[in-house]
């Protein structure tokens, strides 16, 4: 799983489980991106478990590594949003779980940036050089073809991609972090270091817990939106625990606890936040917030090695 939802802070997720099975506490190991994840299968690791995000369902299903679940054993699958719920399928049969959401868009400090626009534009501001960060994943090619108006961002063609990476690799000198931890740009965006980020929702809650002034902007573009989607590795020699497991995050007191603490949406439609601010950021009430007219609901990649190493090359430029 990713940091912060195992032993390392996201007990409350599972909390269920653990009462159910004292004896059988999960072991986690933790994944930078789906990517990280894929290499650490296809490098000999056997979980129960992992939570890639929506874009990557088809992958994984028609990849021969995970297998369908059997949603009759789990409970609380009935109370998980049925937009969601479908993204999570392929060919008819479950083979993800949607539990947590958000959106990939804008955090920016109200004080320091004015935008020209809400776009993802201001990713690209010379305005601000120094004082950005862009975040470590191929899907940054798929917002640049947002910005740039490609039709689908998700499968551009050649000269399209070229011209989304040359875009990137032009700007990259305004960048002063590319973060894969969250915990890195916390820190540099809490110490004043950093005034924009491509960022998630829980990055905007930690910011405002630190007094900042921040705005989680909506581009004109659309944001991304992601599903966690938790899936079942085939083989697994623990499915009874793994149905258990994936029956505890999908709880209304899992949910809640997930947007009070972490400020994401949860699939749990039951779940209500304490704070009105998320509710309204998140359009929590909105059962359809992950996708359109709202949002993008990030979805396959059918070049997903060359979306990959053009992203690399960025990195590299």
């Amino acid at each position: 799983d990713w940091a912060g939802y195992g032993n390392d802070g996201g007990q409350a997720m599972f909390a269920q489980y653990s009462k159910q099975y004292p004896n059988d506490k999960p072991q986690f190991t933790y994944m930078t991106n789906e990517s990280d994840a894929l290499a650490k299968l296809h490098a000999g690791l056997k979980p129960d478990l992992f939570r890639p995000y929506v874009g990557w369902v088809k992958y994984f299903a028609t990849s021969g590594l995970v297998q369908p679940w059997d949603t009759s054993k789990i409970p609380n699958f009935k109370y998980l949003n049925p937009f969601m719920v479908k993204a999570g399928q392929y060919n008819g049969k479950q083979y993800g779980i949607p539990e947590d959401w958000g959106f990939d868009a804008i955090l920016y400090r109200t004080d320091k940036v004015k935008p020209k626009s809400n776009s993802w534009g201001l990713l690209f501001d010379e305005r601000y050089k120094g004082k950005i960060a862009w975040f470590d994943d191929l899907g940054m090619l798929v917002m640049t073809g947002l910005y740039l108006g490609f039709k689908d961002p998700w499968n551009q063609t050649s000269a399209q991609l070229k011209q989304s990476q040359q875009l990137l690799i032009s700007k990259k000198h305004l960048v002063r972090l590319i973060w894969s931890s969250e915990t890195n740009l916390w820190e540099a965006f809490g110490s004043g270091d950093l005034w924009i980020a491509y960022a998630w929702p829980n990055d905007w809650v930690q910011m405002k817990k630190k007094g900042l002034p921040v705005v989680y902007m909506h581009p004109k573009e659309k944001p991304i939106a992601w599903v966690g989607m938790m899936m079942l590795l085939n083989g697994s020699p623990r499915p009874d625990l793994a149905h258990a497991y994936v029956n505890a995050w999908s709880s209304t007191a899992s949910a809640k606890w997930l947007e009070d603490n972490y400020g994401y949406g949860h699939a749990n439609t039951v779940a209500r936040p304490s704070s009105s601010d998320l509710l309204k950021a998140l359009q929590l009430n909105n059962p359809k917030a992950v996708g359109l007219p709202n949002a993008y609901l990030d979805r396959d990649i059918p070049q997903r090695a060359l979306y990959a190493k053009l992203w690399e090359e960025v990195k590299a430029s």
